[in-house]
């Protein structure tokens, strides 16, 4: 039951949000927790599947929205990470350690993208203050 209503919140938290940003940042908290979960049942292959499934999902969406046409350079560099994230997590195997390392890398791509999301284009205070770098704030520019 308690899945049942977390669920239908999750849906609702979604469908409810008529700001795209707003979506953009729910879409990283969700493949980071996605990639966590991935991380913690790597022994059961049903579970570590479903999760990281999931997440490489998210990561399309984020890959997705990237517009190519008015992002530049900050865009391009964007789209292909997003690609090479998913390139990496669709070719684990049962090798724990590197899918561990994997895995771990990819969580900090995505904490540190929304990091500087939530900064730059929400414009909210973030946990971790520290100087955006280049690349960031030619995001911050061509995400508006």
């Amino acid at each position: 039951m308690y899945n049942a209503a977390l669920n239908a919140y999750r849906k609702n938290a979604v469908t409810t949000v008529e700001d795209p940003q707003k979506i953009v940042k729910l879409l990283f908290e969700e493949a980071i927790k996605e990639l966590s979960l991935t991380k913690n049942f790597f022994d059961e292959p049903l579970k570590r599947g479903k999760h990281l499934g999931r997440a490489i999902a998210l990561v399309g969406e984020l890959q997705a929205g990237v517009n190519l046409e008015k992002g530049g350079e900050a865009a391009e560099f964007l789209y292909g990470l997003y690609g090479a994230i998913i390139r990496e997590l669709s070719q684990l195997n049962g090798n724990y350690k590197q899918a561990e390392e994997v895995i771990e890398r990819s969580i900090r791509y995505l904490s540190e993208l929304k990091r500087i999301w939530v900064e730059q284009v929400l414009n909210l205070p973030s946990q971790e203050k520290t100087k955006p770098s280049q690349a960031s704030e030619r995001l911050a520019v061509n995400a508006g």
